[in-house]
C-alpha cells in the first residue's frame, strides 16, 4: 500500500487540529480557576439585667392580739397568727432580663426592729424559690427556707438563669410583729445581680 504525500499531510493536519482542539477545550473546562471570599460580622454584647416584675407586697392592716406576737407569711395559703387583718398571699417576683446568668444578693434598707418597731420580738425573714420555673436558680441560696434578711447583702441565688423558661425567682416574706408595734411600715428590698 502506497500513501502519497498529500494524503499523509492531510492526516497529519487533522491530527494536529484534533490535538489543538483537545488542549483548547481542556483549558476552557477547568485548567484556569479563580475564587474569592467574603465575611459577615456581628458583635453580640454581654448584658446583665434583673427586674422586679412584681415589686409590691402589701400585708394590709390589722392589730396584734394583746400579749401575743403576730406572725404573717405571704407564701402558700398565707399564715396569719394573732392578727386581726386578712390573710395575704403574694410575693415579689424577680426576673433575669439579661443574656447572662447572674448571682443574686438581697438586702434591706433597715433592720427588722427599725422596720416593725415595738419593744422586742420583731423579725423579718425572706424565702427565695424557683416556683413555676424550677431551673431558675442553681447553686447556693441562703433563703431556701425563711431566714432573716437585713441590711447586709446575703446570697439568694448562686446562679440565676437567663433562659426564658427558667428566669424567675419568687421571694416570700414572714414578719413577726410584737403587740406594742403600731403605724404604717415600709421596707425596701434591694436585689443586687453580678456576673
Amino acid at each position: 500500500m502506497k500513501y502519497d504525500t498529500l494524503e499523509i499531510t492531510s492526516y497529519a493536519s487533522i491530527a494536529v487540529i484534533a490535538i489543538s482542539l483537545f488542549f483548547i477545550g481542556t483549558e476552557l473546562t477547568g485548567m484556569a480557576t479563580t475564587n474569592d471570599t467574603g465575611d459577615v460580622n456581628v458583635t453580640i454584647t454581654d448584658s446583665a439585667g434583673i427586674n422586679f416584675t412584681t415589686d409590691l407586697l402589701d400585708f394590709g392592716s390589722g392589730a396584734v392580739t394583746p400579749g401575743q406576737t403576730a406572725v404573717l407569711e405571704s407564701n402558700g395559703t398565707g399564715t396569719n397568727l394573732s392578727w386581726s387583718g386578712a390573710k395575704v398571699t403574694g410575693e415579689l417576683v424577680l426576673e433575669n432580663i439579661g443574656n447572662n446568668n447572674v448571682s443574686i444578693m438581697l438586702q434591706t434598707d433597715k433592720s427588722a426592729q427599725e422596720f416593725i418597731g415595738g419593744s422586742s420580738g420583731a423579725t423579718f425573714e425572706a424565702m427565695v424559690s424557683n416556683d413555676s420555673e424550677p431551673l431558675s436558680c442553681v447553686g447556693t441560696n441562703t433563703f431556701t427556707t425563711f431566714a432573716p434578711i437585713n441590711t447586709t447583702p446575703q446570697l439568694a441565688c448562686g446562679s440565676f438563669n437567663f433562659s426564658d423558661a427558667a428566669d424567675e425567682l419568687i421571694i416570700d416574706f414572714r414578719i413577726n410583729i410584737p403587740d406594742d408595734a403600731t403605724g404604717a411600715k415600709t421596707i425596701e428590698i434591694k436585689a443586687i445581680g453580678t456576673y
